[in-house]
């Protein structure tokens, strides 16, 4: 399908929000970060799956020390 109006590509957003962070000063990138998790906090907070989604990322968790140290037994001397 032909559309009369062009959708930039994931590929140049993901550039261009690269480019207007990295332009960003010290201070404004640490203000956007800290906006950013104030807002995951936010959405934790009200998500109906909140506990859910915390007993999985604890699993997850537990599941990754795992796998660690089933690596470092099988490879080391």
């Amino acid at each position: 399908m032909d559309l009369p109006i062009q959708f930039p590509s994931d590929t140049n957003v993901i550039l261009e929000d690269v480019a207007r962070f990295s332009a960003l000063s010290p201070e404004d990138r640490v203000r956007a970060y800290r906006s950013f998790l104030r807002s995951c906090a936010r959405i934790q907070q009200i998500s109906p799956m909140s506990a859910w989604a915390m007993r999985y990322a604890e699993e997850q968790e537990i599941l990754a020390q795992q796998n660690i140290r089933e690596f470092l037994a099988r490879h080391e001397h």
